[in-house]
């Protein structure tokens, strides 16, 4: 406050007034009228003119002054919020608007607001006089002109009353001046005017005639000398003046995009240089000493401090639109950030990767200003408020000169990636990583057996539980140790159900996509994620293989009864009841592995296979329908038949005949 108070001399004083604690800061050590701030500002800043007397200041005359009150958060203001306010001194606003108007001591020269009160008046006795009564400032504050003038009479006197209404304030700057002051010889003042015109206009017009030819000859050369640089014209005139109107905006062009490449070039080698700072490398040694010197200059400060901006869900870049999307995105985090930490010390934003960016900060003190961690919170607030985006912060170890800023960067760099415990929009830094980098944290290895066990039980809830102690028993350790143990963890799953491999269409370059996936997660709740669904796929592999060996024995059963039926078809007794007594199943559980086997009943097999051999018997043998019906295992002739017909389309003599006609053609031919 003190230096914006030295910036602007006509400021007496600024200070900040807490209700909450009626306490006051102020940079002259005035005291503050309470009762201002119990007036209700109807806007974000309001202003009061007051006098105050304060002892042993201003030879004991009290100081007039226009207090201005500003309300920060004037839309969510409460009762308990601080405001700001300002002293201007009276006697600051006159001299100003005397300089203005070049105003003697004849003209009276005042200020006053939308109730005729005085603000500033050439009269300082008059200060805070209330002049809505007079006839001239009613007429004033009755017409809605922001700037008039007119005649009144004031005291008997003619007067020329002119005003200006500032919309902004609501103030009224008043000059009343004597009309006999401003109207003299008017004719008189006409002739000499007309006299004095007339005599510079004749000497003009002689000095003129009389240097035009020593004149033109320069001008003739510089026009040659241009010309020469320019194409031939295109016509026999030539406007010599609008040639050298083009010659110079082409010179002046040339001239602005010069100065565009340089300091563009400047504002290159200036970043290059902090990024080898950053990195601790040698400066290319291409670029010229004076600029690297300059730089060194404007790096003198004792004490750096470099900040790490990591965005917590900005994907890496493909190209296209996209990528500009995101080239504004660290743009805007740049300039943000730069506006927020600049009014802490000089500071300079470089973008130095995909997701992060990097603040270098300088301070004159080895201590980090109070105002840091407020000031990172806006940033981020105003990104997310924005832009939709969150970014957590590493707030790196402060470094002595400007060779030490890589400790700074590296330590910066380590602290953000805490963000992995903390979650996103984390500020870190040395005091609160330290507690994590101190521990050291043993494998849990009674938790990957719970877990284990959970997943070959195949039993969800158990699963998400044991995943949640492993989570949280790695979690007080360093982040390296969370990765490591995490790591550890899916290789011990892919050793354990290594038999899984042999499953059909297993994929299990599953595994090493959930390793990266480990080490680019950007906090626990990813990983805990990851643990749960890669578990989940597991149990699925387990299940499928069960399904695929239950499959396997299955198989084996329904050959084995197929087998059976082929050699015992004959038998009139053979039934579902007494196959599965064969395979050891109950009969409804065999009938329907048969069916979802085979597509048929038992039933419908076996009848199948007999009418099949059947149909072989008529075909080759003279035995009746009757007596093949037994041979087959069906005693009833009229089922046997009904079957047979139902499957062919034909009674068994009725195909019989067939056959045999067949055959005889077959013969002929």
């Amino acid at each position: 406050m003190s230096q914006i108070q030295s910036s602007y001399p006509y400021i007496h004083s600024i200070g900040i007034y807490r209700p909450s604690t009626a306490t006051v800061v102020d940079t002259a050590g005035l005291p503050f009228d309470a009762s201002l701030y119990a007036i209700s500002a109807e806007q974000y800043m309001e202003f009061y003119p007051r006098s105050l007397t304060v002892p042993n200041s201003n030879q004991r005359a009290p100081l007039q002054f226009l207090t201005f009150l500003l309300y920060p958060d004037f839309s969510l203001r409460a009762t308990n919020n601080p405001l700001i306010y300002i002293n201007v001194e009276e006697q600051s606003i006159l001299t100003t608007i005397r300089k203005i108007g070049k105003t003697d001591s004849t003209n009276n020269v005042f200020v006053i607001n939308k109730e005729g009160k005085v603000l500033s008046h050439t009269d300082s006795n008059q200060f805070l006089d209330d002049l809505s009564g007079t006839g001239h400032v009613q007429r004033i504050l009755g017409q809605d002109e922001t700037e008039n003038s007119f005649t009144t009479t004031i005291d008997h006197k003619k007067h020329l009353v002119a005003y200006v209404k500032s919309r902004e304030l609501d103030w009224y700057f008043v000059s009343v001046t004597p009309y006999s002051s401003l109207i003299s010889d008017i004719n008189h003042l006409r002739n000499v005017t007309l006299l004095v015109t007339g005599v510079i206009v004749l000497i003009g017009l002689l000095v003129s005639i009389f240097l035009s030819k020593s004149i033109y000859r320069p001008l003739s050369a510089l026009f040659e000398k241009i010309m020469q640089k320019t194409s031939a014209p295109q016509s026999s005139f030539i406007d010599e003046y609008q040639v050298m109107a083009d010659m110079f905006a082409s010179q002046e062009e040339r001239e602005k995009s010069m100065q565009f490449v340089i300091n563009r070039s400047s504002r290159t080698i200036r970043d290059h240089y902090l990024h080898s700072l950053l990195r601790s490398q040698s400066p290319d040694t291409s670029v010229p000493e004076e600029l690297i010197r300059d730089i060194d200059e404007e790096l003198a400060g004792s004490y750096f401090c470099v900040i790490v901006f990591k965005f917590d869900d900005l994907e890496p870049a493909r190209g296209g639109a996209e990528s500009g999307q995101k080239s504004l995105l660290r743009f805007a985090l740049g300039n943000i950030a730069k506006e927020m930490l600049e009014s802490l010390g000089t500071c300079d934003y470089l973008t130095t990767g995909e997701n992060e960016g990097v603040a270098i900060c300088q301070y004159a003190k080895n201590e980090r200003p109070e105002e840091l961690v407020p000031a990172l919170r806006n940033v981020q607030s105003f990104l997310k408020r924005y832009f939709k985006l969150t970014v957590s912060i590493g707030v790196g170890d402060i470094s002595y000169g400007r060779k030490n800023i890589s400790f700074s960067y590296n330590s910066a760099q380590q602290y953000v990636k805490y963000r992995l415990i903390y979650g996103k929009e984390s500020i870190l830094d040395a005091q609160i990583t330290r507690p994590h980098i101190m521990t050291t944290t043993s494998y849990p290895t009674d938790c990957e057996k719970r877990l284990i066990e959970a997943v070959q039980s195949g039993k969800p809830d158990a699963i998400r539980e044991a995943v949640e102690q492993f989570i949280e028993q790695i979690s007080d350790g360093s982040v390296n140790q969370v990765i490591t143990y995490s790591t550890q963890f899916m290789l011990s799953l892919l050793k354990h159900f290594d038999y899984l491999r042999h499953i059909p269409d297993s994929n299990f370059t599953e595994y090493l996509d959930a390793v990266t996936e480990i080490e680019a997660a950007g906090n626990l709740e990813e990983i805990k994620n990851l643990f749960n669904r890669y578990c989940a796929n597991i149990c699925s592999l387990i299940e499928e293989k069960n399904h695929w060996i239950n499959a396997q024995k299955h198989n084996i059963v329904i050959e084995k009864v197929q087998n059976y039926i082929q050699e015992h078809y004959a038998e009139p007794n053979l039934s579902l009841e007494l196959v599965s007594n064969i395979a050891d199943l109950s009969p409804s559980y065999l009938g329907k592995l048969f069916k979802g086997s085979t597509r048929q009943s038992f039933s419908e097999y076996l009848n199948c296979i007999r009418l099949e051999k059947a149909k072989e018997l008529l075909t080759s043998t003279s035995e009746t329908a009757a007596k093949i019906s037994e041979s087959v295992g069906i005693y009833n002739t009229t089922y046997f038949s009904t079957l047979f017909k139902k499957k062919y389309g034909l009674s068994p003599s009725a195909f019989r005949e067939q056959e045999a006609l067949r055959k005889k053609e077959d013969g002929n031919q």
